[in-house]
């Protein structure tokens, strides 16, 4: 079964985009509301786009620059929300960036 799904989805990349695009929104909506958590959509629309989608690169500079300029806030407690948020962000993406990387070899076929 997931073999037809990979497959199906390596020769449609329109569904791949759509599908990948529809995980992105899923994601944003479970980060604004706390009961839907929103990293699943974010690792489904990752590993549907791949990682070099224009979209996912400008919307990963933003999320950077907001961490960067939550860092350089001139409220302590909010340079502190900053940092933390910060050391959160590296530790998940150190853990899951080889994960993606290997399941987007295994549907692009590489």
């Amino acid at each position: 079964m997931m073999i037809t799904v990979i497959r199906f989805l390596r020769f449609n990349p329109t569904v791949r985009r759509v599908l990948g695009i529809t995980f992105l929104v899923l994601g944003l909506i479970g980060s604004l509301f706390p009961i839907i958590p929103g990293w699943p959509g974010y690792v489904l629309a990752i590993i549907l786009l791949g990682r070099r989608d224009r979209l996912l690169r400008r919307l990963h500079l933003v999320a950077r620059f907001g961490l960067r300029w939550l860092r350089k806030a001139p409220l302590p407690h909010i340079r502190g929300i900053g940092h933390w948020l910060s050391q959160q962000y590296v530790e998940i993406r150190r853990a899951v960036v080889p994960r993606l990387i290997a399941f987007e070899r295994t549907i692009d076929g590489v």
